[in-house]
Protein backbone atom coordinates (compact mmCIF):
# COMPACT_ATOMS: atom_id res chain seq x y z
CA UNK A 1 0.00 0.00 0.00
CA UNK A 2 1.45 3.39 -0.96
CA UNK A 3 2.01 5.50 2.15
CA UNK A 4 3.35 9.00 2.76
CA UNK A 5 6.99 8.42 1.64
CA UNK A 6 5.86 6.64 -1.53
CA UNK A 7 3.36 9.29 -2.52
CA UNK A 8 5.76 12.12 -1.72
CA UNK A 9 8.29 10.52 -4.06
CA UNK A 10 5.64 10.15 -6.80
CA UNK A 11 4.62 13.79 -6.67
CA UNK A 12 8.20 15.05 -6.43
CA UNK A 13 9.09 12.97 -9.50
CA UNK A 14 6.11 13.95 -11.63
CA UNK A 15 5.70 17.68 -10.94
CA UNK A 16 8.83 18.93 -12.73
CA UNK A 17 8.28 16.52 -15.62
CA UNK A 18 4.69 17.64 -16.17
CA UNK A 19 5.55 21.34 -16.11
CA UNK A 20 4.50 22.95 -19.39
CA UNK A 21 2.95 19.78 -20.81
CA UNK A 22 -0.64 19.28 -21.85
CA UNK A 23 -2.73 16.12 -21.91
CA UNK A 24 -3.09 14.97 -25.50
CA UNK A 25 -5.54 12.17 -24.73
CA UNK A 26 -6.66 9.82 -22.00
CA UNK A 27 -7.47 6.13 -21.85
CA UNK A 28 -9.33 4.21 -19.18
CA UNK A 29 -8.83 0.45 -19.71
CA UNK A 30 -10.48 -0.07 -16.30
CA UNK A 31 -13.12 2.66 -16.48
CA UNK A 32 -14.71 1.94 -13.12
CA UNK A 33 -11.57 3.22 -11.39
CA UNK A 34 -12.58 6.74 -12.46
CA UNK A 35 -15.50 7.20 -10.10
CA UNK A 36 -16.59 10.50 -11.68
CA UNK A 37 -16.81 8.86 -15.10
CA UNK A 38 -14.47 8.12 -18.00
CA UNK A 39 -16.21 10.67 -20.22
CA UNK A 40 -15.56 13.47 -17.73
CA UNK A 41 -11.98 12.24 -17.33
CA UNK A 42 -11.47 12.57 -21.09
CA UNK A 43 -12.11 16.34 -20.80
CA UNK A 44 -8.58 16.65 -19.38
CA UNK A 45 -7.36 16.63 -23.01
CA UNK A 46 -5.87 20.00 -23.83
CA UNK A 47 -5.20 20.85 -20.20
CA UNK A 48 -2.06 20.80 -18.07
CA UNK A 49 -1.28 20.33 -14.41
CA UNK A 50 0.24 22.70 -11.89
CA UNK A 51 1.20 21.45 -8.48
CA UNK A 52 0.48 18.00 -7.10
CA UNK A 53 -0.32 17.99 -3.40
CA UNK A 54 -0.68 15.08 -1.02
CA UNK A 55 -3.25 14.76 1.76
CA UNK A 56 -2.95 11.53 3.68
CA UNK A 57 -2.96 8.77 1.07
CA UNK A 58 -4.56 10.98 -1.60
CA UNK A 59 -2.71 12.79 -4.39
CA UNK A 60 -4.42 16.00 -5.50
CA UNK A 61 -3.47 17.22 -8.99
CA UNK A 62 -4.28 20.86 -9.76
CA UNK A 63 -5.64 21.20 -13.31
CA UNK A 64 -5.02 24.49 -15.13
CA UNK A 65 -8.76 25.22 -15.37
CA UNK A 66 -9.23 25.04 -11.60
CA UNK A 67 -10.47 21.48 -11.34
CA UNK A 68 -8.87 18.89 -9.08
CA UNK A 69 -7.87 15.37 -10.02
CA UNK A 70 -7.90 13.34 -6.80
CA UNK A 71 -6.33 9.88 -6.72
CA UNK A 72 -6.43 7.31 -3.93
CA UNK A 73 -4.27 4.35 -5.03
CA UNK A 74 -5.55 2.15 -2.20
CA UNK A 75 -3.64 -1.14 -1.75
CA UNK A 76 -1.93 -1.84 -5.07
CA UNK A 77 -2.16 1.31 -7.19
CA UNK A 78 1.14 2.16 -8.92
CA UNK A 79 2.18 5.11 -11.09
CA UNK A 80 4.45 4.86 -14.13
CA UNK A 81 6.18 7.58 -16.17
CA UNK A 82 7.13 6.16 -19.55
CA UNK A 83 7.42 6.98 -23.22
CA UNK A 84 4.57 6.06 -25.55
CA UNK A 85 5.00 2.53 -26.86
CA UNK A 86 6.68 1.16 -23.73
CA UNK A 87 5.44 -2.29 -22.73
CA UNK A 88 2.26 -1.99 -20.72
CA UNK A 89 2.15 -3.19 -17.11
CA UNK A 90 -0.36 -5.74 -15.89
CA UNK A 91 -3.78 -4.44 -14.88
CA UNK A 92 -3.29 -1.10 -16.58
CA UNK A 93 -6.20 1.03 -15.43
CA UNK A 94 -5.71 4.68 -16.42
CA UNK A 95 -3.48 6.48 -18.93
CA UNK A 96 -2.78 10.18 -19.46
CA UNK A 97 -0.79 10.76 -22.66
CA UNK A 98 1.04 14.09 -22.92
CA UNK A 99 2.01 16.20 -25.88
CA UNK A 100 5.73 15.39 -25.55
CA UNK A 101 5.11 11.65 -26.04
CA UNK A 102 5.31 10.64 -22.37
CA UNK A 103 2.55 8.93 -20.47
CA UNK A 104 1.46 8.73 -16.86
CA UNK A 105 0.15 5.21 -16.45
CA UNK A 106 -1.66 3.83 -13.44
CA UNK A 107 -1.80 0.08 -12.82
CA UNK A 108 -3.70 -1.63 -10.04
CA UNK A 109 -3.49 -5.39 -9.53
CA UNK A 110 -6.46 -5.48 -7.16
CA UNK A 111 -8.38 -2.80 -9.09
CA UNK A 112 -9.28 -0.96 -5.90
CA UNK A 113 -7.94 2.53 -6.67
CA UNK A 114 -10.22 5.53 -6.97
CA UNK A 115 -9.90 8.53 -9.30
CA UNK A 116 -12.10 11.62 -9.07
CA UNK A 117 -12.19 14.74 -11.27
CA UNK A 118 -14.01 17.42 -9.27
CA UNK A 119 -14.44 21.22 -9.22
CA UNK A 120 -11.95 23.20 -7.14
CA UNK A 121 -14.50 23.44 -4.33
CA UNK A 122 -15.65 19.83 -4.75
CA UNK A 123 -13.36 17.86 -2.45
CA UNK A 124 -16.38 16.95 -0.34
CA UNK A 125 -17.54 14.82 -3.28
CA UNK A 126 -14.61 12.47 -2.60
CA UNK A 127 -15.50 9.74 -0.09
CA UNK A 128 -13.46 9.82 3.16
CA UNK A 129 -12.44 13.46 2.71
CA UNK A 130 -15.10 14.67 5.15
CA UNK A 131 -13.84 12.38 7.91
CA UNK A 132 -10.11 12.45 7.12
CA UNK A 133 -7.90 13.36 10.06
CA UNK A 134 -4.99 15.82 9.93
CA UNK A 135 -2.07 14.78 7.76
CA UNK A 136 0.65 13.03 9.73
CA UNK A 137 3.26 15.54 8.56
CA UNK A 138 1.08 18.57 9.24
CA UNK A 139 -0.26 17.84 12.71
CA UNK A 140 1.46 19.55 15.64
CA UNK A 141 2.68 17.63 18.67
CA UNK A 142 0.05 19.18 20.93
CA UNK A 143 -2.80 18.42 18.54
CA UNK A 144 -1.48 14.87 18.14
CA UNK A 145 -1.56 14.37 21.91
CA UNK A 146 -4.99 15.97 22.26
CA UNK A 147 -6.45 13.68 19.61
CA UNK A 148 -4.70 10.59 20.97
CA UNK A 149 -5.40 10.88 24.70
CA UNK A 150 -9.16 10.09 24.51
CA UNK A 151 -8.48 6.90 22.55
CA UNK A 152 -8.03 3.67 24.47
CA UNK A 153 -7.56 0.90 21.86
CA UNK A 154 -4.48 -0.80 20.45
CA UNK A 155 -1.94 1.73 19.28
CA UNK A 156 -1.26 0.31 15.80
CA UNK A 157 -4.96 0.28 14.97
CA UNK A 158 -5.18 3.87 16.17
CA UNK A 159 -2.13 5.03 14.21
CA UNK A 160 -3.48 3.52 10.97
CA UNK A 161 -6.98 4.92 11.47
CA UNK A 162 -7.23 7.63 8.80
CA UNK A 163 -9.81 9.52 10.85
CA UNK A 164 -7.25 9.93 13.63
CA UNK A 165 -4.29 10.93 11.48
CA UNK A 166 -3.99 10.58 7.72
CA UNK A 167 -1.28 8.89 5.68
CA UNK A 168 0.12 6.06 7.82
CA UNK A 169 -0.48 2.45 6.82
CA UNK A 170 0.64 -1.01 7.78
CA UNK A 171 4.33 -0.76 6.88
CA UNK A 172 5.24 2.58 8.40
CA UNK A 173 3.17 2.03 11.53
CA UNK A 174 5.45 -0.93 12.28
CA UNK A 175 8.53 1.23 11.73
CA UNK A 176 7.24 4.12 13.82
CA UNK A 177 6.21 1.93 16.73
CA UNK A 178 9.55 0.11 16.69
CA UNK A 179 11.39 3.45 16.73
CA UNK A 180 9.19 4.60 19.63
CA UNK A 181 9.63 1.34 21.58
CA UNK A 182 5.88 0.67 21.70
CA UNK A 183 4.30 -2.73 21.07
CA UNK A 184 1.71 -2.54 18.26
CA UNK A 185 -0.93 -4.31 20.36
CA UNK A 186 -0.38 -2.23 23.47
CA UNK A 187 -3.45 -0.25 24.44
CA UNK A 188 -3.23 3.53 24.35
CA UNK A 189 -4.82 3.67 27.80
CA UNK A 190 -1.67 2.08 29.31
CA UNK A 191 0.63 4.83 27.95
CA UNK A 192 1.73 7.97 29.70
CA UNK A 193 2.44 11.35 28.16
CA UNK A 194 6.13 10.55 27.69
CA UNK A 195 5.14 7.53 25.58
CA UNK A 196 2.88 9.69 23.41
CA UNK A 197 5.50 12.38 22.89
CA UNK A 198 8.04 9.72 21.98
CA UNK A 199 5.54 8.30 19.48
CA UNK A 200 5.04 11.69 17.85
CA UNK A 201 8.80 12.25 17.56
CA UNK A 202 9.25 8.77 16.05
CA UNK A 203 6.45 9.41 13.55
CA UNK A 204 8.03 12.64 12.34
CA UNK A 205 11.58 11.37 12.17
CA UNK A 206 10.71 8.04 10.54
CA UNK A 207 8.55 9.63 7.84
CA UNK A 208 11.01 12.42 7.09
CA UNK A 209 13.95 10.01 6.91
CA UNK A 210 12.00 7.62 4.67
CA UNK A 211 10.84 10.39 2.33
CA UNK A 212 14.47 11.35 1.69
CA UNK A 213 15.45 7.72 0.99
CA UNK A 214 12.50 6.89 -1.28
CA UNK A 215 12.79 10.23 -3.07
CA UNK A 216 16.43 9.59 -3.94
CA UNK A 217 15.65 6.04 -5.08
CA UNK A 218 12.82 7.09 -7.39
CA UNK A 219 14.75 10.04 -8.82
CA UNK A 220 17.58 7.64 -9.64
CA UNK A 221 15.69 4.70 -11.09
CA UNK A 222 12.52 6.30 -12.46
CA UNK A 223 8.88 5.82 -11.70
CA UNK A 224 7.39 2.42 -12.38
CA UNK A 225 10.48 0.22 -12.06
CA UNK A 226 9.27 -1.26 -8.76
CA UNK A 227 5.92 -1.83 -7.14
CA UNK A 228 7.08 -0.37 -3.84
CA UNK A 229 10.15 0.89 -2.02
CA UNK A 230 10.72 -0.93 1.25
CA UNK A 231 14.43 -1.79 1.22
CA UNK A 232 15.24 0.67 4.02
CA UNK A 233 12.66 -0.57 6.52
CA UNK A 234 14.07 -2.01 9.74
CA UNK A 235 11.33 -4.37 11.00
CA UNK A 236 8.41 -4.51 8.58
CA UNK A 237 8.53 -7.82 6.69
CA UNK A 238 11.72 -8.71 8.55
CA UNK A 239 10.28 -11.55 10.66
CA UNK A 240 12.99 -13.95 11.80
CA UNK A 241 15.80 -11.46 11.26
CA UNK A 242 17.73 -9.83 14.13
CA UNK A 243 16.48 -6.54 15.49
CA UNK A 244 18.86 -3.71 14.42
CA UNK A 245 18.76 -2.33 17.97
CA UNK A 246 19.18 -5.35 20.24
CA UNK A 247 19.73 -8.40 18.04
CA UNK A 248 16.61 -10.25 19.24
CA UNK A 249 14.49 -12.00 16.64
CA UNK A 250 11.87 -9.84 14.97
CA UNK A 251 8.42 -11.31 15.42
CA UNK A 252 5.67 -11.46 12.81
CA UNK A 253 1.90 -11.85 12.92
CA UNK A 254 -0.49 -11.96 9.98
CA UNK A 255 -4.11 -10.97 10.41
CA UNK A 256 -6.54 -10.54 7.52
CA UNK A 257 -3.64 -10.53 5.08
CA UNK A 258 -1.72 -7.74 6.86
CA UNK A 259 1.61 -8.46 8.52
CA UNK A 260 2.63 -6.83 11.78
CA UNK A 261 6.28 -6.94 12.82
CA UNK A 262 7.97 -5.93 16.07
CA UNK A 263 10.76 -6.72 18.51
CA UNK A 264 9.41 -8.02 21.79
CA UNK A 265 12.60 -6.98 23.60
CA UNK A 266 12.51 -3.36 22.41
CA UNK A 267 8.70 -3.21 22.33
CA UNK A 268 7.36 -5.04 25.40
CA UNK A 269 3.60 -5.48 25.48
CA UNK A 270 3.37 -4.75 29.20
CA UNK A 271 5.21 -2.00 31.05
Amino acid sequence: MPEIPDLEAVRHYLMPRLAGLRVAETETPLPWLVRTGAEEFATLAGHGFGEIHRLGKFLIWFVDDGRLLVVNPMLTGRFHWVEKGTKKPGMLGVVMRFDDGHEVRYSDMRRMGRWYLVPKDGLEQVPQMATLGPDALAISEEEFLARLKPRRGQIKATLTNQEFVAGIGNAYSDEILWAAGLHPHRRRATMDEADLRRLYAAMRSMLEESIAIVDATVQGEGLGKKEEWRQHLKVHRRAGQPCPKCGSEIRGQVRSGSETNYCLTCQPLFE
